[in-house]
Formats: C-alpha cells, structure tokens, sequence
C-alpha cells in the first residue's frame, strides 16, 4: 500500500459549520486563555506604575474615541429623524449646515467632558481599580452594540448578506426591468 493511499484512509473528512468550528477552536482557545491573561497583567501593572505618564495619551484616546463614537450616533439620529418627520422646518435641507455646526459643537462638548472625566478618574492609581470605572467601561462597551441594533432597527437597515445596502451604506440599485436583460 501506497504513502498516498494510507493517507485517504486515515483522513476524516472536514466538517463545516458551527459546530464543527467551535469544536476545531476551543482547545486552543482554552490553551491561549492563561497567555493572554499575563500578557494583559503585565501590560496592566505596567500602565498602573506609569500612570502619570499614560494619563494624558488615555485622555486624548478617550476624547478620539468620543468624538467618533458621538458623531456616529448623531448622524445616525439626525438620518431617523429625517425619515420619522420628513416635514421639519429643521430638518430641511436648508438649515442642513446650521444643524450640522450646532451638532459638531454638542459632539464636541460632550467628548471633552468625557475626556475630563477619564484623566481625572487616572489621577491616582491607588483608587483603581474601583467598581465606578469597571461599571462604566462594561456600559461604554455595551453602548455602541445596543445603539447599532436601535438603528437598525428604527432605519430598517438588514445585514449585508441578504439585505437592502450595501457594506459602505448607499443603496443597491434597483433590479433591472422585465426585458431590459443583457442580450449577447
């Protein structure tokens, strides 16, 4: 018997799906579990007995993060509203830059006190960790989740796989008319 043939017979198959997947990863994700965690110790210990030093970059990442995040939802709540109360004075398309600059100053606002908020929650690493800031990191993760399934909910957005838009957001277009086929 062949090297070649031995191999057929001893090769199983490979399974699809999630299942199969999830039974292909947990081993290693199990193992990689206990590495990942001194990593990220380490990284922490490290950034505690710098504080004074990450303090500022933290701050300025959070204000970064703030903006982007702030402005999302603001363009976001500015597309339902448009759809909810098509008729608004305030939404028309004219007043669309006053909108647009008062937004920007709020979004602004918001992330600064944000950013203020983060750099005086680092002022002193022997107050952390504490149960305030755990709290409001698990709520800051959970936000931007909760608020893209509001939207696609409210904006009747569906997934990129069977669903009315494209990835980058503008619509498909629209199928072409009984007839107007390609012919070669």
């Amino acid at each position: 018997m062949s090297a070649r043939t031995r191999r057929r017979e001893l090769d199983v198959p490979r399974r699809r799906g999630l299942a199969a997947g999830l039974r292909r990863w947990t081993i290693p994700a199990i193992g990689a579990l206990t590495p990942v965690g001194l990593i990220v110790v380490n990284i922490a210990a490290f950034i505690v007995h710098h504080l004074a030093e990450f303090r500022l970059g933290i701050s300025v990442l959070a204000f970064v993060s703030g903006l982007m995040l702030n402005s999302w939802t603001a363009t976001k709540i500015y597309r339902v509203a448009k759809q909810r109360f098509p008729t608004s004075g305030l939404l028309h398309d004219r007043n669309q830059e006053v909108v647009l600059i008062v937004g920007m100053a709020v979004i602004i606002a918001i992330s600064f006190v944000e950013a203020l908020f983060c750099y005086n929650g680092l002022s002193n690493e022997r107050d952390l960790p504490n149960s305030p800031t755990f709290v409001l990191g698990i709520v800051a993760i959970a936000i931007p989740i909760l608020l893209q399934a509001l939207f696609s909910r409210l904006l009747g957005e569906r997934s990129p796989d069977g669903g009315s838009e494209r990835v980058d957001g503008y619509p498909l277009p629209p199928p072409p008319a009984p007839g107007d086929g390609w012919k070669p």
